[in-house]
């Protein structure tokens, strides 16, 4: 009769393990454990009832309530085994890629086999200028400059290559953060900020960048920098806005973006003045803060002066701002602006290009010139020329620009001129003047520095200015 039971039993309990699988269906840890449990649970009822029909000793209750827990554990490791086992799961490469992302590589490989495409066209056999007639001598010069032309276009596809191929790395690289989403939520829900999503990205110097959908909880006015303490507070490192992002938290979803604070700084100032017998100055310039921390200070002198000089040194410098946006290496771009004055111009205009380009992390900054006029770095007692004798742009297809590093320290300033401001100066003496001048005028602020340079090299002339001058000043300071 016993051994009619246990029989009965174990159809029972393989039963109701089959009832139970079918009704909880378990697809998680949690349902799996409620699953085992249950099944476990009824095996030690029975035995407890079974032990009310016949006469069971203690020790045979106890081996019943071991058995249902026995087999309750059974169960888990069984559901363990064939989920291990028997489960067909997705293959998943390390490189694929979304459809989206896939279709950015396949023009990343079209722009670089175009640009390479570009640079085998064969070229031309040179030919003597000498024994042509005029007809054959400008067909002639033409086709050369279409063969430099083609070189600039593979250089500009090539650039437009590797642009693509850092937005695929971007966004393939670009992640979800759950866990820092869970830590951030309840520190911005205090200041009034509600938090959606957090996206983190390491980019190529190993520099955090965060992104926060966030918005205000009522209509308040709450600063971006707030979300960047709370975000300091998490991440271990300091971090703030980026400079593309807005001063304040709107009252809709908004991706912001914030990056690890810099170590530094910078406040700049100029002053400038018109050459006489004109209206506008043919001298341009820009400030431009970078994603990467980099800021960047670029000033264009367009040959001569009036109307004509200035829109060449605007052009100059507003395509050298739209290629930086783009992505474009300062190197690229100033190589374009360079091909782009060379087909447009008639021999007779062209411009100077200076840019200064410090790197806020490192402190490092970069000077490149094509034709533009000598710069000077501060410190302290002591002031260092960074010259230049290249060519403006515009003048070769080949563009001749000359490139320096120096290392900026906390207080150091940059000075950058045309020059307008040195050609007033005794030729013989006008690096050595200039310094002297800067060394004279004791001061931490930039554009105080500016003016009084501007006013001291006026003094050095009595006579009509003929050319524009501009001054433009940056300081460094740690944070």
């Amino acid at each position: 009769m016993l051994e009619l039971f246990w029989a009965e039993k174990y159809a029972m309990v393989t039963g109701l393990t089959l009832v139970v699988r079918k009704l909880f269906k378990p697809k998680g840890t949690k349902d799996m454990w409620v699953s085992a449990l249950t099944t476990g649970t009824a095996l030690i009822s029975m035995n407890i009832g079974a032990g009310l029909l016949y006469p069971y000793s203690p020790e045979q209750y106890l081996f019943g309530v071991a058995e249902g827990v026995f087999v309750g554990c059974t169960l888990i490791v069984t559901w363990i085994l064939a989920k291990k086992l028997f489960t067909k799961r997705p293959v998943i490469e390390e490189s694929m890629r979304s459809p989206g992302e896939e279709r950015i590589a396949h023009y990343t490989k079209a722009f670089t086999d175009l640009a390479k495409t570009f640079l085998t066209v064969p070229q031309g056999a040179t030919l003597a200028l000498a024994g042509m007639d005029d007809y054959q001598k400008v067909h002639a010069a033409w086709g050369a400059r279409m063969e430099e032309q083609r070189v600039a276009v593979a250089t500009q596809l090539t650039e437009i290559s590797g642009i693509m191929e850092g937005a695929i790395r971007r966004a393939y690289d670009t992640k979800e953060d759950t866990s820092l989403e869970r830590k951030l939520k309840k520190s911005l829900y205090k200041k009034g900020i509600l938090l959606k999503k957090v996206y983190v990205y390491d980019n190529q110097e190993n520099r955090k960048e965060v992104y926060l959908t966030i918005r205000t909880r009522r209509k308040k006015c709450i600063s971006n920098r707030e979300a960047a303490e709370c975000l300091t507070e998490y991440m271990g490192k300091a971090m703030m806005p980026s400079h593309e992002a807005r001063a304040f938290v709107r009252n809709e979803y908004t991706n912001t973006c914030f990056v690890e604070r810099t170590n530094f700084e910078v406040v700049y100032g100029m002053d400038r003045c018109v050459g006489d017998y004109q209206q506008i100055s043919g001298d341009s310039f820009s400030f431009l803060h970078k994603e990467e921390g980099q800021f960047l200070a670029s000033l264009s002198d367009g040959m001569g002066t009036g109307l004509n000089a200035y829109q060449e040194s605007e052009k100059v410098v507003d395509l050298l701002e739209q290629f930086l946006e783009a992505g474009f290496t300062k190197e690229t771009a100033v190589k374009m602006i360079n091909s782009a004055l060379v087909l447009r111009s008639d021999g007779k205009t062209f411009s100077t290009i200076d840019i200064s380009s410090i790197d806020l992390y490192s402190g490092v900054c970069e000077f490149l010139k094509i034709g533009a006029a000598t710069s000077f770095i501060k410190r302290g007692n002591w002031v260092e020329a960074i010259t230049s004798t290249s060519l403006p742009a515009g003048v070769f297809q080949q563009t001749d620009y000359e490139k320096t590093c120096r290392k900026l320290y906390d207080g150091d300033m940059v000075i950058m001129v045309t020059d307008g401001v040195l050609d007033v100066l005794p030729v013989e003496h006008q690096e050595k003047l200039m310094k002297d001048i800067i060394l004279e005028h004791q001061t931490n602020n930039p554009k105080e520095l500016a003016d009084y340079i501007l006013s001291r090299v006026r003094q050095y002339k009595s006579g009509r200015f003929l050319d524009d001058m501009t001054v433009l000043v940056m300081g460094i300071w740690k944070r």
